[in-house]
Formats: C-alpha cells, structure tokens, sequence
C-alpha cells in the first residue's frame, strides 16, 4: 500500500467518504483523515478504494468497497509492517468481516493477538447526572492546559497535538484534592455532535468513584450542549465496560481487534 501525503485531498475526500459507509465507531480514523492529527493514510496501489488510516495512538482501521480486491495487498502491507513503529490495534470495515483475516494475521510472522471491541450507545434516561457528585475531600473542576500533558496510559497529549486544540474540541472534567489530581475524564474525538470520552484514574486513586464522578460530570455538561457521548472500549477491559454501563450505556456492536506488534519488539522465528 501507498502512504498518502498530507496534501492529497482528493484521496483524503474519497476516504472520507467511504468512511462514511462504515457502521461503526471511526472517530479516530476521521481524525487523521480530517489532518486533526498527524497520522497515517495509505491507500492501495492495485485497488481503488481500499484505505488503512493509523491512529498516532496506534488504532487504525482498514476500510472501504475496494477491501475484499486488494486483500492479499492489505495483508502483505500489515505483516511487513513497515510503518509501525509502535504497538498497533487494528479494527476492519465490518462489510469485510467475512474475510479471513484472522487465519492471516495471527500466522508467522506477524502473530497479531485477537481481541474484541465494543461500540457502546447511549440511552440518556439510563443516565443518572448524581453519579457526578464528587466524593468527599474531592472536587470536580473544568480541565486546563495543565491536563494536557498529564502520564498516563490515555491521557489528551495522546489524541491531540498541543493543549489549546485539546481544549478547543472539548478538553475534559478532573477530580483533584490537596492539589493532586485523582482522574481526568477528556475528549478523545470530536466530530459534529459527538464526542468520545477517554478516561484515566491515577493509580493511588483507584476504588474511590473518582472515574464515575468525573465522567458523569463530563456527561451531564455534554447533554446540556446538546452534545452525544460515545464510548468504546476492548471488551477485556472489565472496569471500562462496567462504568460506561452504569452511566447510561448499552453495548451496541461487537468486532475484533488485532494487536500488531511493532516491528522492533517483533520476535521472528
């Protein structure tokens, strides 16, 4: 496949139309497409509309009507693996799930692990807004450029590129005490009236509600603006699928998810 240049807007515009067609959920895909971020857009070189969009975060997803034409392309493209340099999650168009990409890509030498993901949807009179109440010591306050550079595994410097742009398309809600800061509930996407929520609890705030509190809080702000949250998450993540329950939301569709190691951690036998 060819790795497409930040200026070809014509294949930027075709991608983005066919990403349209895809029934699940694309925030991240549409941000590297829409140059929100600096990712990756190849296209296939035997094949009009097959596309593979990588996430700087490592998610990517293959899609298009061209996919089932260029899928030995598609599969040579993956296993060489030329263009990652980290960790990589991968998700296909769901038109193509039919392919055998498993057999593929968990063979030698790629060995990609399998996974399932979950698109959640939201049912707003499933949420209730006193989940947003802060525990006690603790307060819920409006995120700033401080959040942005923030460790952790998901945390906004991972989504977006600089701190203004973060809280531009939305920034987030945190929970602090005496100055320290417990969790942060952020933008992850955002995209017309939809945003994806990420969350991240500090390690030594753990089982406290802090996660609970502070996305409802974020969930209540969003409803007011007349804004829909989206949530997804691996279906492995126990903690994620059990707080998006509680707040409100449904699973909607299930897809595997394909973690691609990097080629410089890649054992070959």
């Amino acid at each position: 496949m060819r790795l497409t240049g930040p200026t070809d807007e014509t294949t930027a515009r075709e991608g983005a139309a066919e990403l349209a067609q895809v029934e699940v959920n694309v925030g991240f895909a549409r941000a590297v497409i829409e140059g929100v971020v600096t990712g990756q857009l190849h296209t296939s070189e035997s094949h009009a509309g097959a596309y593979h969009a990588v996430h700087p975060y490592g998610m990517s997803l293959i899609w298009g009507e061209g996919v089932g034409a260029a899928f030995d392309e598609i599969v040579a493209h993956l296993q060489a693996g030329r263009y990652r340099d980290r960790d990589e999650w991968l998700q296909i168009d769901p038109r193509w799930a039919g392919l055998p990409w498993e057999r593929e890509l968990t063979a030698s030498p790629l060995r990609a692990s399998v996974h399932e993901r979950v698109n959640f949807g939201f049912d707003p009179a499933a949420f209730d807004s006193a989940h947003g109440q802060a525990p006690e010591g603790w307060a819920i306050v409006p995120a700033d450029s401080t959040d942005f550079a923030q460790p952790g595994a998901v945390v906004p410097r991972e989504f977006w590129n600089d701190a203004d742009q973060f809280l531009e398309h939305g920034g987030g809600w945190r929970a602090e005490h005496a100055g320290k800061r417990g969790a942060l509930a952020f933008t992850s996407f955002r995209f017309d009236d939809e945003l994806e929520i990420g969350i991240e609890t500090h390690p030594d705030a753990r089982g406290k509600g802090l996660a609970t509190a502070v996305a409802a809080r974020m969930i209540d702000d969003l409803l007011q603006r007349g804004i829909t949250p989206v949530w997804s998450c691996r279906a492995s993540n126990h903690a994620s699928v059990a707080l998006a329950t509680k707040l409100g939301f449904t699973p909607a569709k299930r897809l595997p998810y394909y973690g691609l190691t990097a080629r410089q951690r890649r054992v070959v036998s």
